[in-house]
């Protein structure tokens, strides 16, 4: 507490002053937690974590209720969480974790065979930018070790396959063979995946700080398609004051189109989705912080 109240003292008498970053007039703005927003804010639904506690913060679940805990290391205030143990329906056992944000509220009344472009309600999320920064501790799967951004999707039901309807993008362990990944999981647990090609050198390791954004889109010019773009910040905060550094860089994209397989399916995902989830899997525990997820604008072409 004693360190948290000096770094708060520090930027508010101006000893610290928050970063300004070059590029920021290649951004779209700069949301409440100081972070960058590659894309404008649209109408529609929002949810930022901001300084709510995760345990107790409506419209955010952390799966099997397991505690997170508060940190503060070097300014920078997070969450701990550690991994739960689970048997995977698709086979096999390791350890995850899972965090839930459902922004557009009600639930789910559909599934990606049904949807009405929407599983929940027409607030769901459909173009959006999700960000997270998270931190992982400990490999104990290095077959597994990834963290993944899970969108437009519902829940995971033995009962009704059909209800995940969902796309990802995961960033992944140099030990999984692929760094970066477009994923589909339509009906639960069949998964498809598209091994990506980096644009630049990055890979999942435990014990370092990363900034995740999924940008998902698609444009009225092109609607049988959908761009999906996994953006980094490899060195997310300033040594001084803890504040974003706001470096993003474009680290791999794919581009879903109508009719155009991955493996098991062709369906566009194009809907907006009741559910998104940052996972994690074949890791200990995850520090995370500076959650939120929104409705954006897409760009024009």
């Amino acid at each position: 507490m004693k360190k948290l109240i000096v770094c708060l003292w520090l930027i508010v008498t101006g000893v610290i002053s928050l970063p300004v970053n070059s590029l920021a007039a290649e951004f779209a703005g700069i949301d409440s937690d100081g972070v960058a927003m590659l894309l404008p804010s649209a109408a529609g639904s929002h949810f930022t974590l901001g300084s709510q506690n995760p345990n107790t913060a409506a419209l955010f679940e952390i799966e099997r209720k397991t505690t997170a805990t508060p940190h503060t290391q070097d300014c920078v205030l997070y969450w701990t969480v550690a991994a739960h143990k689970i048997n995977y329906a698709s086979g096999g056992s390791g350890n995850t974790t899972r965090l839930h944000i459902h922004a557009s509220g009600g639930v789910q009344q559909f599934t990606w065979k049904t949807q009405r472009s929407f599983l929940s309600n027409e607030r769901d999320l459909r173009n959006q930018e999700f960000t997270a920064y998270v931190r992982v501790r400990g490999v104990t799967e290095a077959n597994r070790a990834a963290i993944s951004l899970k969108i437009r999707g519902g829940a995971h039901s033995e009962n009704n396959p059909d209800l995940a309807s969902c796309t990802m993008m995961t960033y992944q362990a140099a030990t999984m063979g692929a760094v970066a990944r477009f994923g589909k999981e339509l009906r639960h647990p069949t998964y498809d995946y598209v091994k990506l090609t980096p644009r630049f050198d990055a890979a999942l390791v435990p014990r370092r700080w990363v900034g995740l954004k999924l940008v998902s889109f698609s444009v009225a010019a092109k609607p049988a398609r959908v761009v999906n773009r996994i953006y980094l910040d490899s060195e997310p905060f300033t040594n001084a004051s803890g504040k974003p550094r706001n470096d993003w860089r474009l680290f791999a994209e794919y581009t879903d189109i109508e009719g155009l397989s991955t493996g098991h399916y062709s369906k566009l995902v194009d809907w907006g989705g009741w559910q998104t989830t940052l996972r994690t899997d074949g890791i200990a525990s995850l520090d995370f912080t500076l959650i939120s997820v929104r409705e954006i604008s897409p760009p024009a072409k």
